[in-house]
């Protein structure tokens, strides 16, 4: 009996500290905001990419430091399915979950507005065979993203690819961006400039002209004696002209 107790302490301890492998290896990564993203490898892998707005290169996330999407913009997304076992696959189920605040562009499937999911199937893929979707989608308008969400919101886009011919295996990935929302403001047609400083540069103030008074002046009344004279001048010419 002893020995009994003391096998089943060591099997206990043993699958305690060299757990027994799982069919399915699952490998996680915190994402801001919360939440993991998680890829779990059986025989299939999705992988889910967003594209990096100022570099034009899919990454598989963008954290709220990196660049951001603005309202209106285009949201491009790809995803990558790959047969990782040894036998081909007749025929692989995806979903893709659209996050808030994103409305659906293109891609293949069918998109269902209620639950905002894309849906499509990859048939036949062959042993170590990847194929890429591309999927697009655009921000809304500001006006649609609250106030009081703040100046910027992160959002995650979640896909899953679950394998027909063996509903037990299902991969899932998570793609996280971030929206720079651009509050609307009101604008006049007075255009300010600013100096190298920052400063601002104001325009001139339209005045009414008047006779100008300052110094300039003394030059005008300076020529009103020449004038007198050059009028006796030819005044008296023509009177001596008229005599002669």
């Amino acid at each position: 009996m002893k020995s009994f107790l003391k096998l089943v302490l060591f099997l206990a301890f043993v699958s305690f500290v060299f757990p027994l492998k799982s069919y399915a290896d699952t490998s996680c990564q915190p994402i801001y905001g919360g939440g993991q993203s998680c890829i779990t490898t059986n025989n299939i892998i999705v992988n889910k990419t967003v594209l990096n707005p100022q570099t034009n290169q899919f990454v598989d996330n963008l954290s709220i430091n990196d660049p951001k999407y603005q309202p209106g913009f285009i949201t491009t997304f790809q995803i990558a399915v790959t047969n990782t076992g040894n036998a081909n696959i007749s025929k692989i189920n995806v979903k893709d979950i659209f996050p808030q605040y994103i409305t659906f562009s293109s891609g293949p499937g069918n998109f269902d507005n209620n639950t905002k999911t894309l849906t499509f199937e990859v048939d036949n893929l062959s042993v170590n065979e990847t194929r890429n979707f591309t999927i697009l989608g655009r921000v809304v308008d500001s006006t649609q993203i609250p106030i009081n969400q703040g100046d910027v919101v992160c959002v995650v886009n979640q896909t899953t690819a679950t394998n027909l011919d063996n509903n037990s295996q299902v991969s899932q990935d998570n793609a996280q961006f971030c929206i720079q929302k651009i509050l609307a403001t009101t604008t006049t047609a007075t255009t300010v400039t600013t100096t190298k400083g920052g400063f601002p540069v104001l325009s001139s103030v339209p005045t009414t002209s008047a006779p100008a008074t300052g110094p300039e002046m003394f030059g005008l009344i300076a020529l009103i004696p020449t004038g007198i004279a050059g009028w006796f001048l030819r005044k008296h010419s023509i009177n001596s002209s008229r005599k002669g």
